[in-house]
């Protein structure tokens, strides 16, 4: 089977400089001047599907004349073929692009091939295919809406499996042409760096979703259809009641989420002030936090990350979105699961015994020799 997704027919212009250190562009206009360095080709036309699915790791490759180049990136899967078609080193969404998360700019393309581009009579040819997943497959929560979403339908057909979180989202799913998968496929499809899109309707979370985000093999996460207050809450593996205190000024969240430790705390504070803010949340709980950042944009809280706290990667500029999670080690306020109770109840629901036991073996105080006895004790079977 083929991994061609789309081409792009484009021709070259006196004008092309290639120097741009941020991003690569395929335009649509016929006419560029000087100060379009980030185009490569103009005229650039769609051939292939009308509705490609654009999504997911990608790899791109530019061929004129003798010239070839290679790019990789991540696809948006809300890009249409007759706009500007743009390629970005940075994470961010915005109208025009095609793929984000780049390997290459237009500046390390070889010089050769944009010598070759600024003759107007020359060809380029762009070739999208998709790549291999990373290493722990690519987990894509999506919020669907009662009406058809041609982006649903086009995360659809990039999916490796798709599931249903809520019983609603199953007939969503058969209406965007997919087949609907199990949940006791997606640790699986994730270990070979699949792309699982589960969907739902609601607030409700499947339990195999959360042991995923809950697990030590993490997967990367995407978040789609959430405004950026709820998209930053979708990555925790934690079901807790959650305080919206975006207009909170940022020096009261730390006394704030002290005091409330019984709940998620979702603010807003700019990038600058962030690292502060989570020290202090860390030092008045005497213990490292879990929490959850997104830039507070809508397409920037589509990639939001989740650790503790003081580890996170943070975006170093801008207006960020965090969720503190509750306290819910031996302690805090949040009332003490029994685990048997919580693994007998997956279990039930068909969750395999290895994604329990993954997922158990995430919290403190359980390593994973410790996880797997006591998963396989509650389902009857004989540790090895």
């Amino acid at each position: 089977m083929s991994n061609e997704l789309l081409r792009l027919r484009c021709r070259g212009h006196a004008e092309v400089r290639g120097t741009h250190a941020k991003t690569v562009e395929f335009t649509s206009d016929a006419d560029i001047t000087g100060r379009a360095t980030c185009v490569v080709g103009v005229a650039a036309e769609a051939i292939g599907p009308a509705d490609p699915a654009i999504a997911g790791p990608l790899r791109i490759t530019m061929t004129s004349g003798e010239h070839r180049a290679v790019l990789h990136a991540t696809g948006n899967s809300r890009w249409r073929p007759g706009s500007a078609a743009v390629v970005r080193l940075s994470s961010e969404r915005l109208p025009g692009t095609l793929a984000t998360d780049a390997d290459t700019s237009a500046a390390d393309l070889p010089r050769e091939l944009m010598r070759t581009l600024a003759d107007p009579t020359a060809e380029l040819d762009v070739r999208i295919e998709r790549a291999p997943g990373p290493p722990g497959g690519v987990l894509v929560r999506y919020r669907a809406q009662p009406d058809h979403d041609r982006r649903l339908a086009v995360e659809c057909a990039a999916a490796d499996l798709v599931i249903a979180e809520d019983i609603p989202s199953r007939a969503v799913i058969a209406e965007h042409g997919a087949e609907l998968g199990l949940s006791s496929q997606v640790v699986a499809c994730l270990a070979e760096g699949g792309r699982v899109l589960a969907v739902s309707t609601a607030g409700l979370a499947d339990p195999t979703v959360l042991a995923v985000l809950a697990g030590p093999d993490r997967p990367a996460v995407e978040v789609l259809g959430l405004p950026p207050e709820l998209a930053v809450s979708a990555v925790s593996p934690q079901r807790a009641p959650v305080l919206l205190a975006t207009a909170t000024a940022p020096r009261e969240v730390p006394r704030l989420v002290g005091s409330r430790p019984e709940v998620a705390v979702v603010f807003g504070a700019p990038a600058a002030e962030l690292p502060k803010i989570l020290a202090e949340v860390d030092r008045q709980a005497a213990g490292p936090r879990t929490a959850a950042v997104a830039v507070a944009t809508t397409s920037g809280a589509e990639r939001p990350s989740w650790g503790r706290a003081a580890e996170l990667r943070l975006p170093r500029r801008g207006e960020l979105l965090c969720r503190v999670d509750a306290v819910t080690q031996p302690g805090g306020e949040v009332p003490a699961v029994d685990p048997a109770g919580l693994v007998t109840a997956l279990l039930a629901d068909s969750v395999s015994t290895r994604t329990v036991a993954l997922a158990l073996a995430g919290q403190p105080g359980w390593s994973r020799k410790q996880a797997y006895d006591f998963v396989l004790a509650v389902s009857g079977k004989q540790p090895k």
